[in-house]
């Protein structure tokens, strides 16, 4: 079986796949799967017998799936990051609700007084949207610090949180909320000026899961009313060029981070997510159930 793989990977894990696939660089009418970061309808055309597709990130929302033939199944790479952007979410959480940045740039300038009040996360209804891998874990770390978690997603899920299916009961009087949501049709823009201008005053919006779920004119509008209300965000709508959302960076109330909370920022994360990838698409060809299948109809338009 001929696996085709179109970026660098670690010396281990291509010395594991070997064992099960012969590992090509080229794409060829004989491979019959593909472990990618992103593939393009170039690429795919040259690869007629594929069967299946494991993506090295968790997210599948680049992927040109207008070209995947029907009979190719795609898995994504989800929990492999889990526990790093967990980490980062609740680190930009807590950095902007206790106001921790705020009293640093005050001591940078020599202001030393403690006039800003300190919010309690225990007894806030803080929202996390999107309760999968890494929302789920947020919302247990949230939990735990003794907060009203109000959990929002499609399908209920069972936690130490109040779930629902409207965003706006999520949101509403919200101290705080985390997104987590993957984009996909149902999640394009779903996040708009409405939802956020729910939530109280001061409340702080934290994005480690994609951009483009949050309505971009909403949220600046939003920010540019209430300078109280932070956003604070790893992720961006221009992925390939920063600088084109420069105009929230330079807003006093957008906390941001060029997408560093799993494997961009951290080598040891990268290689996690590569041998989960790896051991995915393995178990795919010794005729295993692979994690992480995608729904075709989450993505196709």
């Amino acid at each position: 079986m001929k696996l085709y793989v179109n970026f660098q990977i670690p010396k281990d894990v291509e010395e594991a796949l070997e064992k099960v696939f012969a590992v090509t660089r080229d794409a060829a009418p004989d491979v019959d799967a593909a472990l990618v970061v992103n593939i393009s309808p170039e690429e795919l055309e040259k690869m007629p017998r594929l069967r299946f597709i494991q993506v090295a990130t968790a997210g599948l929302d680049h992927l040109p799936w207008s070209h995947i033939p029907p009979h190719v199944t795609v898995a994504g790479n989800a929990g492999s990051n889990a526990d790093a952007v967990t980490e980062f979410a609740i680190a930009l959480l807590l950095a902007a609700y206790k106001k921790v940045l705020k009293y640093a740039e005050k001591m940078r300038r020599g202001d030393y007084n403690r006039d800003i009040a300190i919010p309690q996360v225990a007894g806030s209804k803080i929202a996390v949207l999107g309760v999968g891998e890494i929302g789920s874990r947020v919302a247990r770390v949230l939990s735990l610090l003794g907060a009203e978690v109000w959990a929002f997603a499609r399908s209920p899920r069972e936690g130490p949180w109040r779930f629902t299916n409207s965003l706006e009961d999520a949101l509403r009087r919200a101290s705080a909320a985390v997104c987590a949501l993957p984009l996909n049709k149902t999640t394009a823009n779903l996040v708009k000026y409405d939802h956020l201008a729910l939530m109280r005053e001061e409340a702080v919006f934290v994005n480690v899961g994609r951009a483009e779920v949050i309505d971009r004119s909403g949220l600046l509008k939003i920010l540019r009313e209430r300078p109280s209300f932070m956003y604070v965000s790893d992720v961006w709508w221009s992925r390939g060029d920063f600088s084109k959302d420069s105009e929230f960076y330079s807003m006093p109330n957008v906390v941001a981070t060029p997408w560093v909370a799993g494997g961009y920022g951290s080598v040891e994360v990268w290689h996690k997510m590569m041998r989960q990838a790896a051991e995915n698409v393995m178990t795919w060809a010794l005729g295993g159930q692979p994690r992480n299948v995608a729904k075709r109809e989450d993505y196709e338009s």
